[in-house]
């Protein structure tokens, strides 16, 4: 069965940080199927240009020669899924599941979008929100495993190493 996160959703998700061009959200409710998860959103510049995908060809001249014989990469419509798609057929299979995280596509309404961005507008710095803000035009997200928790939630019962 295929969830759409729809508005309702939005206040699962709390701000867990950001790049140039994604911004990362974390699960907070109680859904099974997304505890332990986080969510990556495209930005894109106030302005209206994407932050990474345009509508110029997603793989070039010579990524296209050396990964014909993977077509669903070479026929990716997005940067973002041609690098999913890269991390399952590719990079997975060379360092074994255990390792690697393709995460999963998750189908997202707008209204979604834009009830999340507004409940976190506020968590984000004001020079990140000066220049860019969630591209609405994504019809799916990239949910992946949270990293930054330990096994078992607790470093007291878990070995935890901590790097100062």
């Amino acid at each position: 069965m295929e969830v759409k996160l729809e508005r309702k959703d939005a206040a699962d998700w709390s701000y867990r940080g950001e790049g140039a061009a994604n911004i990362v959200l974390a699960y907070a409710g109680s859904s099974p199927a997304f505890i332990g998860k986080v969510m990556r959103i495209a930005k894109k510049e106030r302005n209206g240009s994407p932050k990474c995908d345009s509508n110029e060809s997603v793989l070039t001249e010579e990524e296209r020669l050396l990964w014909r014989d993977v077509q669903e990469l070479v026929a990716s419509p997005t940067k973002e899924i041609a690098e999913q798609i890269y991390t399952q057929l590719v990079m997975s299979p060379l360092l074994g599941p255990k390792h690697v995280d393709a995460g999963m596509r998750v189908p997202v309404a707008r209204e979604f979008l834009e009830c999340v961005e507004k409940n976190v507008i506020k968590q984000r710095p004001p020079w990140r929100v000066d220049v860019s803000t969630f591209d609405m035009e994504r019809d799916s997200m990239i949910i992946m495993s949270d990293h930054s928790l330990f096994p078992g939630g607790n470093c007291f019962h878990s070995k935890c190493f901590y790097i100062v």
